[in-house]
């Protein structure tokens, strides 16, 4: 098995989710028969964090099969480097830069509410900053 094989599980499942939270922030966003665009900063930033990840998996990878921490086999790579890192190392940046904020997307925002706290903003006629 290649890295390439191994990689393309991984992309594709970052890919799968990627889409998925792609299609539900456009739902949440955009008022049904709108036609309402969002400003692309979302892409942008991914676009940023996946270039960022890329210099420091250059370099820190170089480094560490310059000092012998690990190597890779030529018969499971496809041969093309940058420096001493194989570009099949690239593919968990990437996977990375697309997974990670898309699941940030799809995910709830981690805080669970008890029934007093709901109850007691209600009673005291309070919204949070959520509106809620």
């Amino acid at each position: 098995m290649t890295y390439w094989l191994l990689n393309a599980a991984f992309l594709a499942a970052a890919a799968a989710v990627a889409l998925a939270a792609v299609l539900v922030r456009h739902r949440r966003r955009t008022p049904a028969g709108t036609g309402a665009r969002r400003p692309h900063t979302a892409g942008a930033a991914v676009v940023l964090t996946l270039l960022a990840l890329c210099v420091l998996t250059a370099v820190f990878d170089n480094i560490m099969i310059a000092a012998g921490l690990f190597e890779y086999s030529a018969e499971h790579t496809s041969g093309w480097r940058i420096g001493l890192a194989p570009l099949e190392d690239f593919a968990y940046v990437l996977a990375a830069a697309l997974l990670l904020p898309a699941l940030w997307t799809l995910l709830p925002a981690g805080r669970q509410r008890t029934g007093r706290q709901t109850a007691g903003k209600q009673a005291a006629g309070r919204k949070d900053a959520h509106g809620e």
